[in-house]
């Protein structure tokens, strides 16, 4: 098939995806789609995607970047989320996308000047560096922080910088590709790792990528097991090689969205680790599953063929330390290869349950943690308040997101999926005018027992957050047609300040915004005078990162907002 073909399914996606991102911008969509398709792997969410976008002006030719540590996306908000013990895997991923038809020696040019720049862990960044945005600044940070967090311990670094276009891949100049060895080779020496890579993904391997199946189904090979009447639930005796297979890719790493997302962050809870870890070194004769409570599986479908167990979009629910400190430890080539295969042969009980609901299944996420110290914030979407939030939004064509992917992995459109955290931190700006908090502090926002309970209340009308989310999109609309040349970091930047300013003109308090929202329906005209409003403030401001992020930036655009108020308002 020729690139031509290729190049025609490649601008058809991008037709689709830029109507679903409601953004005229086809550079945008190839963005999106070339992100989505790159970071696979990862299971990262719609909004840990949007959120690693650097492109604009003062990229250094990185249009996205992202630092994944033990599998879970490092933020800005929380750098500290590097475990402080214990072995690390950092995943630096670097994207280059570009909508057209070949593949140029400049970006990788420019990007090997950016790295050096800014990637220099013996450098001191006390201050931002005028040349390069601050959203690419910031990444870099992480990437510096998780490097030098690894100094000492055990660590798999991987770096890679992906560049994408439409054009072919077998036949790049001699001189793109010594330039993207010369890149190799820098990245190789300023992390301190020779596991770096510069792939190319023209139009015939994105839509390879995008053939892919998305129903995920493993195998499972079973030594024994008790099954239900019903067939829906397993109880089996699983030897910890078969396991190690079943938790394991191609290239053998760990395949980390096997872990439910929601606990997935507390793999690095070091007291137990080591538990476990010893309870496998030890020499006695004692089997593992007499000392390991072992592991829960949820799937939607579960095909027994003899000893063999085909689930279809597994997860593990429980015993995630478990499954991590057994993997990492039969892949240590520091321990000997005759230990390990002895180990391999011990049992590690297995629970396999396929729900028949939702309820059920967050009933069984909850009950099997329970013991587990894992802070609510990490269950919050199992809370009824969210389920109904889901069913009222499905009215309004909209998936709101209780479970990390669920929609996304289902195929629905990026436009009409919410996220528990992009509803939290709509809420923090429309009910508590909180807009700095909102685009600063995203992941922060579920953790405070005070901020989730006035935010998502179920004496709240469910119209209240359909109507404020609906807002929100349109806001969003607005600023891409009114606003391009900004891209979407300064849509992330704006958005939630012009939410606020909007709810502070009519409502006053918490109480009087959440019951007001019920009935509040904001038309175009509404909505663009207050993009207008907020923008011209922004940019007075200095139009910055640090900006959207300042309380008293906050300050400015509530007390115009107040400043517009009806006297007879209440």
């Amino acid at each position: 098939m020729s690139n031509d073909t290729y190049k025609a399914l490649i601008d058809a996606m991008v037709a689709e995806r830029s109507r679903e991102l409601g953004d005229a911008n086809k550079n945008k969509a190839f963005e999106n789609i070339a992100n989505n398709l790159i970071l696979e792997r990862f299971d990262l969410s719609v909004d840990e995607i949007d959120a690693g976008v650097t492109d604009g002006s003062g990229d250094g030719q990185i249009d996205s970047m992202y630092v994944i540590v033990n599998g879970t996306i490092l933020t800005e908000e929380e750098p500290e989320e590097i475990p402080e013990k214990g072995p690390l895997e950092i995943d630096i991923q670097i994207i280059q996308s570009k909508n057209c038809d070949s593949f140029e020696e400049n970006p990788l040019k420019i990007i090997r000047n950016t790295v050096s720049d800014l990637l220099n862990l013996g450098a001191g960044y006390d201050n931002y560096l005028d040349r390069y945005n601050e959203a690419l600044q910031d990444k870099f940070a992480l990437a510096r922080k998780a490097l030098l967090a690894s100094a000492g311990r055990e660590a798999k670094i991987r770096v890679k910088v992906s560049y994408a276009t439409k054009g072919r891949t077998d036949s790049i100049h001699p001189s793109v590709s010594s330039t993207a060895d010369a890149l190799k080779a820098d990245l190789s020496r300023l992390a301190a790792t020779p596991d770096v890579d510069v792939e190319f993904f023209g139009a015939e391997k994105l839509i390879n990528i995008s053939r892919q199946p998305k129903t995920r189904k493993r195998d499972l090979e079973v030594q024994q097991h008790l099954s239900s009447d019903s067939g829906d639930s397993f109880a089996c005796l699983v030897t910890i090689d078969s396991l190690v297979r079943f938790l394991g890719d191609e290239k053998g790493d760990l395949v980390r969205s096997l872990f439910d997302a929601n606990v997935r962050d507390f793999l690095g809870k070091t007291e137990v680790n080591d538990a476990i870890r010893t309870t496998l070194e030890s020499t006695s004769d004692e089997d593992f599953w007499w000392l390991n409570n072992g592991i829960t599986i949820v799937a939607s479908a579960i095909d027994q063929k003899g000893k063999k167990l085909a689930l279809t979009e597994p997860l593990l629910v429980n015993g995630l330390q478990t499954s991590s400190v057994v993997f990492s430890f039969m892949k240590d080539q520091a321990v000997s290869t005759e230990f390990r295969e002895k180990k391999g042969k011990q049992i590690i009980l297995t629970k396999i349950i396929v729900p028949p609901n939702e309820k059920i299944r967050d009933d069984i996420i909850k009950a099997t943690n329970s013991q587990t110290h894992i802070p609510k914030p990490y269950l919050r979407g199992m809370d009824i308040v969210h389920r109904n939030i889901e069913d009222h939004l499905k009215g309004a064509g909209l998936f709101y997101e209780r479970r990390k992917n669920q929609y996304k992995n289902l195929g629905k459109s990026r436009s009409t999926i919410v996220t528990l955290a992009e509803m939290a931190q709509a809420l923090m700006a429309a009910f508590l005018f909180r807009s700095s908090d909102a685009r600063g502090r995203p992941n922060s926002l579920l953790k405070s027992d005070d901020d989730y309970k006035s935010l998502f209340s179920a004496d709240y009308p469910l119209d209240s957050f359909k109507n404020v989310i609906l807002a929100k999109h349109e806001i969003i609309r607005i600023l891409a047609e009114t606003c391009p040349e900004g891209g979407a970091g300064f849509r992330n930047d704006v958005v939630y300040h012009v939410l606020a300013y909007v709810s502070a003109v009519d409502f006053h308090n918490l109480k009087h915004a959440a019951q007001g929202w019920k009935d509040k329906t904001c038309s175009k005209t509404e909505l663009e005078a207050a993009v207008t409003a907020v923008v011209a403030l922004f940019r007075e401001g200095g139009a910055t990162d640090r900006v959207a992020k300042s309380p008293a930036f906050q300050g400015t655009v509530i007390n115009a907002a107040k400043s517009l108020r009806s006297p007879s308002a209440t």
